[in-house]
């Protein structure tokens, strides 16, 4: 074409599109400015804007300017497809394989940047004349992939940590030479447990690169009365001869309780590869970190929630990952910098010797196993119930989160929802009935005090000094579902809330079964919305606890609803969840979280079935199971029941305690149907034993403290150390309701 023929309004509108893109991609995609990334990207959409400002004005030029920025373009895409292939190298060296959600979402990433390069610069070049000779696209195109075949070769090799020496790499070698360390009489007791927390940095008399064996160790040095957390860092020529200073320095100085021991494996230099892959390449719990001789060990990186720095996503708030350089430099008291040179990645066999002298070896601060059977079930199950009754303030809340290597509580984040769930499982599943009713009529107190009244309906809102208009469905029928299963534990000192609120739900419900999201306490009635997540199958699941209690032989007619008004209301609901309520194009691919509607199938087997109900359950719980992690799924061993997408972004505890909970109620529906669902009590079992395994225990909380004992909690992840009271709660629910089905609890 000439360059007056050259196309002019598709061609700038299609480049404003491509320019707008990549302005926006190089100013809000990196987490840092003037990243090369940045300029690059800025550069490429520069190329775009020039060519579509020629366009828009009809210059000739605009031909010339198409080519390069054609060219451009694709050498730009090259750029990418290098950077997205060696990220994901370093990844795969890294955490043994992408996982199925991050090699997607780098998939997409090149998809994307294809399809707003190469067909418009395939194109402005087929346009502009075309290309060179095809002996010298073929050759180009050789040492191209030549290029990035080697990036990717040299990217897992350098991701590779390199062993300090043959001696430590054998555990059975370390093991028995630190068993013979460890001295088995200690000094005298301090008066009161002490943590082994300490965020400072151990000094080592060199890098541990340049010496053959380091193990650093803390504990606790009494002498007098006087008690001290010791960290120290003893080094040798040889794994003997640094075991040898090891048992020097414990002797006559370690007091009974733990010992924390990491021994030096192997190091590996940290450089930058991308923005987003710099924050991945310390692995949560398996991994420390050096700067010349000051060594931080995995435990302390976890300790200092290390590995929660960045939040991708602002509306997805728990998607957070990725260390910062910068803290990791100021707990070791070195100057602060964004980079990553100077930084150096340990690999540690890690270790805890108890107040007997016996060795436990951890693994992301865990030890292995332990296996799934009634006794290891039973006993986590107790464990967690503990933790609960200890974590009630005396205003009847449940603390909302604890730092367990700092022992702070905070009530900040508390809702209503949590503290009547909390309260569910206690009236449901504790063990010790006569602490848990004392612990249930707190709890109760303390929901119905935030009740806000309208005529003879009433509806929950924390706090309750705050001045409200509008009140959502959610806490009121979550609360309600409490106060009718502790029905039983508590006597009926709280009926008459209990016809207030289910009277509010009866309320909120619309005539085709389904729920208002709100109520809007000025005009007295319900404000028309969309199915609110989550309490749609809370309030189906309260108002069906209420229809088994005013149809039970001989109930009051009078101190609740009519039987069969509340029949009529929980039928017409099950109706439109199993018919309505996910009739949609996505039904086939995906569900929202609808735990709660098979625990309201399993709470209505003896007194309402509905199959299509049922049936909803069973469909969900059906999807869920493709999300749990199994041996097939090529993750690290303690992954393996894990509610998540792979290695690199760790599953969160309480996806699999939210699945143990469906799945349990599943199970249920499925046996009073006279189905079999073998693979999804596999699943089940899966899901109970990863919960087991992170699971706080007495040997693991050697850093940790608290105003209670830490022992039985659950943390987000095995990256964030955090334990939030409803991770403890849907956990104990999944491990007592699946113990249950799977016929290993009472």
């Amino acid at each position: 074409m000439t360059p007056t023929s050259i196309p002019r309004w598709t061609l700038a509108a299609l480049c404003t599109f491509v320019a707008a893109l990549g302005s926006w991609a190089a100013t809000v995609l990196p987490w840092r400015s003037w990243t090369t990334f940045a300029i690059v990207t800025t550069a490429f959409a520069a190329a775009h804007g020039v060519t579509a400002l020629l366009a828009w004005f009809g210059r000739p030029a605009r031909a010339a300017a198409w080519r390069v920025q054609s060219l451009a373009a694709l050498v730009y895409l090259g750029y990418l497809t290098w950077n997205l292939v060696t990220a994901a190298s370093t990844i795969a060296a890294l955490y043994g394989g992408l996982g199925r959600g991050v090699a997607v979402s780098l998939g997409l990433v090149w998809c994307i940047a294809a399809f707003v390069t190469v067909p418009l610069s395939a194109w402005g070049i087929a346009c502009t004349g075309g290309l060179p000779s095809r002996r010298r696209v073929v050759a180009g195109s050789s040492v191209a992939a030549g290029a990035l075949a080697w990036g990717v070769l040299q990217a897992r090799a350098e991701a590779r940590a390199t062993p300090i020496g043959a001696e430590v790499a054998d555990r059975a070698a370390i093991e028995a030479a630190l068993s013979s360390a460890i001295p088995t009489r200690r000094g005298e007791a301090p008066p009161e447990r002490l943590s082994l927390m300490t965020t400072a940095a151990a000094h080592c008399n060199k890098p541990p690169e340049q010496i053959a064996a380091s193990i650093v160790v803390t504990w606790v040095h009494a002498v007098d009365g006087d008690a001290a957390v010791e960290h120290d860092c003893l080094q040798g020529p040889t794994l003997d001869a640094a075991a040898a200073r090891l048992r020097e320095r414990l002797a006559g100085n370690a007091a009974p309780g733990p010992i924390a021991i990491d021994v030096i494996l192997s190091t590996d230099p940290l450089e930058h590869v991308a923005p987003v892959v710099d924050g991945l390449l310390l692995r949560p719990g398996l991994d420390g970190v050096c700067q010349g001789g000051r060594c931080l060990m995995p435990w302390q990186l976890l300790a200092l929630d290390a590995f929660a720095v960045s939040k991708p996503i602002p509306v997805v708030p728990e998607l957070r990952f990725g260390f910062d350089p910068r803290q990791l430099r100021r707990a070791m008291a070195l100057p602060t910098t964004p980079e990553l040179e100077g930084l150096v990645r340990i690999e540690t066999a890690s270790f805890v010797a108890d107040a007997k002298g016996e060795l436990h070896a951890l693994h992301r601060l865990r030890e292995d196993g332990p296996p799934l059977d009634a006794a290891n079930l039973h006993a986590g199950k107790l464990a967690a119930e503990r933790y609960i009754m200890s974590a009630q303030g005396e205003d009847g809340r449940f603390e909302y989160r604890l730092d367990p290597f700092v022992g702070k509580v905070t009530y900040e984040g508390f809702s209503l929802a949590r503290q009547a769930g909390t309260t569910l499982v206690m009236c449901e599943l504790a063990e010790d009935r006569k602490r848990a009713r004392k612990v249930a009529i707190a709890a109760l107190k303390m929901l119905v005090s935030t009740q806000r009244r309208h005529g003879d309906l009433a509806a929950l809102f924390y706090p309750a000094e705050k001045s409200v208009k509008k009140i959502g469905l959610g806490d009121t029928a979550l609360a309600t579902i409490a106060l009718l299963s502790c029905r039983d534990l508590v006597g009926d000192r709280f009926d008459e809330d209990i016809d207030r609120m289910t009277r509010f739900l009866l309320a909120m419900q619309r005539p085709d079964g389904g729920f208002h999201p709100r109520f809007d306490l000025v005009a007295g009635a319900p404000e028309p919305g969309p199915d609110p997540l989550y309490a749609v199958g809370q309030a189906v699941f309260a108002l069906s606890l209420l229809e088994a209690v005013v149809g039970a032989p001989g109930a009051s007619s009078d101190r609740f609803a009519a039987h069969d008004t509340v029949r009529a209301a929980v039928e017409s609901a099950m109706q439109y969840i199993a018919t309505d309520y996910w009739s949609n194009f996505a039904e086939d691919f995906f569900f929202m979280e609808e735990n709660w509607h098979c625990l309201a199938a399993r709470a209505s087997l003896g007194h309402h079935r509905h199959d299509g109900y049922e049936r909803f359950c069973l469909d969900y719980v059906r999807y869920k199971a493709r999300l749990i992690l199994d041996e097939g799924d090529e993750v690290a061993p303690d992954l393996v029941g894990g509610y998540g997408f792979g290695n690199v972004l760790l599953p969160h505890n309480t996806g699999s305690a939210g699945f143990g909970e469906a799945m349990s109620a599943a199970l249920s529906l499925a046996s009073a149907r006279g189905e079999s669902m073998p693979e999804h009590e596999a699943a089940l079992r899966r899901a109970l034993g990863f919960l087991l395994h992170h699971q706080w225990d007495e040997i693991n909380t050697f850093a940790t403290s608290g105003p209670h004992p830490v022992a039985g909690g659950f943390s987000e992840n095995m990256g964030s150390p955090h334990i939030r009271i409803d991770y403890v709660q849907h956990a104990m629910a999944a491990m007592g309701h699946g113990g249950r089905v799977l016929g290993l609890l009472e």
